[in-house]
């Protein structure tokens, strides 16, 4: 068994499609894995094809970074569990991947002595391109990780997440029925045909191209992402962090909810 082993997992749920952990310099770091049961984290050492089974979260010990790929609903519990072991918090990282969970839900290992963090990939397009916020020794080995895959890293402030939830719904979820909504003021204005195509695609090229393909009338980005809890939350801390763009947003939510009943009922299409 190789020894002071870098980097170690925690793993629940389905993890085949995590960004994070299809990273090939993942391979050549990992180590100890912790899942519910043995044969689950063997399992996920096979499909990994790296990195080796443990049955304690006192198997960690030999790893300074712990990746954390949980679903939401066991993330406080995990972090329970993982804050009743007798690991040397003060010299190790925790990060939270892939989850709209803010830091704040590793608050009990910073606690300890721990510094904790989370990072995300950016979106599909760019599968080589991750957010991270959190303390700074653990973003430093967060991107000290990526960095080895020739991956870009984007550093949030700490505490900022609800800020990039907010930017990432404007873009990813609040532009499709704005747009269906342009598109309808347009033709009203009587602009239609190529004009109509040129002047969305002078806007925004990849959002007109999906309003061409008919994106739904459903909510996309954070919104489809998290849970409702979760969003709240981010709303809060956006209405502390930045009261303008949290009462912006809810204008932009209001109009976007009231377009989408407008285009279920076969209205302003």
């Amino acid at each position: 068994m190789k020894k002071q082993m870098r980097v170690g997992l925690v793993v629940e749920g389905n993890a085949t499609s995590s960004p994070v952990l299809r990273l090939a310099c993942l391979k050549e770091e990992l180590g100890p894995i912790k899942s519910v049961g043995l044969q689950v984290a063997r399992r996920v050492s096979n499909f990994m094809r790296a990195g080796y089974a443990v049955a304690e979260y006192q198997d960690l010990d030999c790893a300074q970074l712990i990746l954390l790929r949980l679903p939401d609903s066991q993330t406080p519990r995990v972090v329970a569990e993982i804050c009743e072991s007798r690991l040397a918090f003060g010299e190790m990282c925790f990060v939270l991947c892939e989850s709209w969970l803010t830091t704040d839900v590793l608050i009990p290992l910073r606690r300890l002595g721990a510094q904790i963090a989370s990072v995300m990939s950016v979106g599909p397009l760019s599968d080589n391109c991750f957010v991270v916020e959190g303390d700074a020794g653990a973003v430093r080995r967060t991107k000290r990780l990526l960095s080895q895959c020739e991956t870009r890293v984007i550093e949030l402030r700490p505490g900022t997440k609800a800020l990039y939830f907010a930017a990432n719904l404007l873009s990813t979820a609040l532009a499709i029925p704005l747009f269906q909504l342009a598109q309808q003021t347009l033709r009203e204005s009587g602009v239609a045909g190529n004009d109509l195509a040129v002047l969305t695609n002078e806007w925004a090229d990849l959002l007109q191209d999906r309003v061409r393909k008919g994106g739904r009338g459903t909510w996309g980005g954070p919104l489809a992402e998290c849970s409702e809890e979760v969003a709240n939350e981010h709303f809060r801390q956006v209405a502390v962090q930045n009261p303008e763009l949290a009462a912006t947003l809810q204008e932009w939510l209001s109009l976007a909810r009231r377009q989408m009943e407008k285009k279920a009922r076969g209205q302003g299409a």
